[in-house]
């Protein structure tokens, strides 16, 4: 089995009681003493609900093999929101690995000869925060053979209290018809970035054209979308969805991240999440620009 190393920085808030969400122990078996499976391997499964304090789930996780080259990281700030954040992140990372790591395995078994290493890296941390509600970008690059790697953003949304998942589509009424009002703004903003990448100021409105059958409503509602900050403390300032290479352009224009002022959809937001908003967009600062 491969060997995960876990590097657990400090923290001090309890995990909440009763909490049934699962993650995996990724220390070496051969450090561990959980049960035996049916398949003769060590289960290193664990129910959160029976680690002690927040401490114990990792900051960093680093693997290191013939199979694979990966490095998590989580903002130490997101374990002191709420430890179910922490664990949700723990969690995909380790469904990651563990696929990656499973694919290079038959990658190389089916060709020895040209397999190189899978890499893998992500990186988590909290952009923006306002009321309950905590907005996180994750840097994701993975190399899985062939003449390059590839990289994406993700973004989440939680409610920093209970650490439950949430959407863009949560803070909206009628959120089909919301985005739908405002995908001018989508539109030209991905022709405007086109233009500036290319040089070709004539070519506006054949970018513009270009986005309106690449990108739909649908598509920002599923997309990888997050708040951004806003230039007043405390606030979002509008949200940004991320498309990565080859989504809506080629490997070398790189990714788009296509940010919506507050202004431009405030009044399609529920009563209950108006006071989130306010402001202009912030700049945010991200891997792989």
């Amino acid at each position: 089995m491969k060997r995960l190393a876990l590097i657990a920085l400090t923290g001090a808030l309890l995990l909440a009681a009763g909490c049934q969400k699962q993650v995996r122990d990724l220390s070496d078996v051969s450090e561990t003493s959980g049960e035996v499976d049916e398949a003769g391997e060590e289960d290193t499964a664990i129910d959160v609900a029976t680690i002690a304090s927040v401490d114990e789930l990792p900051r960093e996780i680093i693997v290191d093999d013939e199979f694979l080259k990966a490095e998590v990281t989580i903002d130490e700030a997101v374990f002191s929101k709420a430890p179910a954040i922490g664990m949700d992140l723990v969690e995909n990372a380790q469904i990651r690995i563990e696929a990656m790591s499973e694919d290079a395995q038959a990658y190389k078994a089916a060709d020895p000869d040209y397999f190189r290493a899978y890499g893998l890296r992500i990186n988590w941390d909290i952009v923006a925060e306002s009321g309950n509600v905590v907005s996180l970008e994750g840097f994701h690059y993975t190399f899985t053979g062939g003449a390059h790697g590839n990289y994406f953003t993700a973004g989440r949304l939680y409610n920093g209290a209970t650490g439950e998942p949430m959407r863009l589509s949560s803070f909206l009424r009628e959120p089909q018809a919301a985005i739908q009002t405002h995908m001018n703004e989508v539109w030209t903003e991905i022709a405007r970035q086109k233009v500036k990448k290319s040089g070709n100021v004539s070519d506006l409105e054949r970018f513009r054209t270009e986005a309106m059958e690449l990108v739909s409503a649908d598509m920002v509602l599923a997309g990888e979308v997050n708040f951004v900050p806003s230039t007043l403390p405390g606030r979002f300032g509008g949200y940004a969805v991320h498309f990565a290479p080859y989504d809506i352009g080629s490997y070398a224009e790189g990714a788009y991240h296509v940010t919506i002022p507050q202004s431009v959809f405030r009044e399609s937001v529920k009563q209950q999440y108006v006071s989130l908003f306010d402001g202009e967009p912030a700049a945010v600062e991200r891997l792989g620009e």
